[in-house]
């Protein structure tokens, strides 16, 4: 997306109205500031991008729901939360625009991305982040990767949505229908090298306050084993649970492959053993994978290793 002022670039004297028997045109500076603000996620950000005021990119969004003639924007206090509508037009926009801007280069339309947009989970951007820009971006070609690291829930929804070309998702298996690949890992329990658990204490867990996917594992197999248990810090920052298991609080449940110094796994039998966890790279839905095989390839490697 360039920066700048959305220009009116439909048909001359339509300005987005009817076009020959029953068409309706749709300018394109609508559709990029929609997508815009489905991707920073904000009307006021969306504004600051093209230099234009809130109320501007407001006139934007609701001279595009009239041309469409449906809401593509629920009111919601959380940020922007697209109707079923919206999503699928999200879809289509992007496609449009790509191909807009194709055209305006002088290059004209080819068959694949300038910008790769892939998601993975927080808790692998530690250990493997780095390996991600390094071994990833080499297979990308001509196209630019961007990398955007949120928890599991978040990336589904938002590759399902269109916002996301690839993600990794960590999951139970039941959500991963279509996935291009899939693999298993090993949850265990971590925490500081000098904490130790006494038979009968209630077990003290670091958790988000928005209870993902291993937060619900370890709570779960805490009650069928009838263990007692407390939960004393929490946090959406991984980066600060991963400091607060560290500093003797609690246990983190991590899959295996991303527990690193200072953490330390539990011994066998000290609390109850957890099931293994699927990880699966997901596709938008119009997205060419066979294009992306090599980076496709390249992200199971990096993240499964």
């Amino acid at each position: 997306m360039r920066r700048g002022r959305p220009r009116n670039e439909g048909t001359s004297g339509t300005a987005g109205g009817q076009v020959g028997a029953g068409m309706t045109n749709i300018p394109t500076d609508l559709l990029r500031t929609f997508v815009a603000i489905c991707e920073l996620g904000s009307f006021t950000k969306a504004a600051h991008l093209f230099d234009l005021t809130q109320p501007a990119v407001s006139a934007h969004m609701r001279r595009l729901e009239s041309l469409i003639g449906a809401d593509l924007i629920e009111k919601s206090l959380s940020g922007v939360k697209l109707t079923e509508c919206g999503e699928e037009v999200l879809r289509h926009a992007r496609r449009m625009l790509a191909v807009n801007d194709q055209i305006v280069s002088g290059g004209g339309y080819r068959p694949h991305l300038q910008v790769i947009k892939l998601g993975i989970p927080n808790l692998y951007a530690t250990t493997k982040l780095a390996r991600v820009l390094s071994e990833c971006s080499a297979t990308t070609g001509d196209a630019r990767l961007q990398v955007r690291c949120d928890h599991s829930g978040g990336l589904l929804r938002s590759v399902r949505a269109g916002y996301l070309d690839l993600a990794a998702v960590l999951s139970s298996g039941e959500e991963l229908d279509g996935a291009l690949a899939t693999w298993t890992d090993d949850l265990v329990w971590v925490k500081a090298p000098d904490f130790v658990l006494k038979p009968d204490d209630v077990v003290p867990l670091v958790s988000s306050p928005n209870l993902l996917l291993p937060d619900r594992i370890a709570m779960s197999a805490l009650e069928k084993a009838d263990r007692r248990y407390e939960i004393v810090f929490t946090a959406f920052d991984t980066l600060a649970r991963r400091a607060a298991a560290a500093a003797g609080l609690g246990y983190f449940l991590l899959p295996s492959a991303v527990v690193m110094d200072p953490l330390v796994i539990e011994a066998p039998g000290v609390l109850p053993d957890l099931p293994r966890v699927t990880m699966a790279l997901i596709a938008r839905d119009d997205l060419d994978t066979t294009l992306l095989a090599p980076l496709i390839s390249a992200v199971e490697n990096v993240l499964s290793s």
